[in-house]
């Protein structure tokens, strides 16, 4: 059985979406359901660990750069001018949120078990989108499981960021926190 068909198998039976019932499989509905369940404010985010590059060298409580107040939007498209365009034009981050007083962005990658995009360089060229804005506080976070992260799996590019693009702080967020973080009771 492939990494990722395990990861998808553990992902709990709660996690459905509230208009079908049917449970989430992929990368797209986990990161719809990740918004939903962050509007309705059933996410406990400092129950939730961001983990710095190297991995595990360092723990944070995702509360500190996630607001339940800032919404997070799916698919939002990356903005671009004539002079961007070839950096991020037509590549949407996953998800993203962001507050109106410009203090803090975060953009989430969301792996479970896909590469990067565009040769590779999709989340240096997001960290790049990151750096351009007016934001004080920039975040980029991918979002994948332990059994990827425990194979080495996004690291090397992570670390890329990293070494290259400055004023950009860099996470790994684990699925199996957040999934231990929501509240399903509220759901019917």
């Amino acid at each position: 059985m492939t990494t990722k068909r395990k990861f998808i198998q553990s992902i709990p039976n709660k996690m459905t979406d509230p208009i079908t019932g049917f449970k989430a499989s992929n990368e797209t509905e986990l990161s719809t359901l990740l918004a939903y369940h962050h509007a309705n404010s059933s996410i406990d985010w400092s129950n939730v660990d961001l983990y710095s590059i190297p991995y595990l060298s360092d723990k944070f409580s995702a509360s500190e750069y996630i607001n339940c107040s800032s919404p997070f939007y799916c698919e939002y498209p990356l903005f671009s001018d004539s002079e961007t365009v070839d950096i991020w034009g037509q590549m949407p981050a996953d998800l993203l949120s962001f507050s109106k007083n410009e203090n803090t962005i975060v953009l989430i990658e969301n792996k479970i078990g896909s590469k990067f995009t565009s040769a590779g360089t999709q989340l240096i060229r997001q960290a790049k989108f990151l750096k351009k804005s007016g934001f004080k506080n920039k975040i980029l976070i991918v979002l994948t499981s332990e059994l990827f992260l425990s194979k080495g799996w996004y690291l090397s590019e992570m670390q890329n960021v990293i070494d290259n693009v400055e004023d950009v702080k860099v996470f790994a967020m684990k699925w199996e926190n957040i999934f231990n973080a929501i509240d399903f009771t509220y759901q019917t």
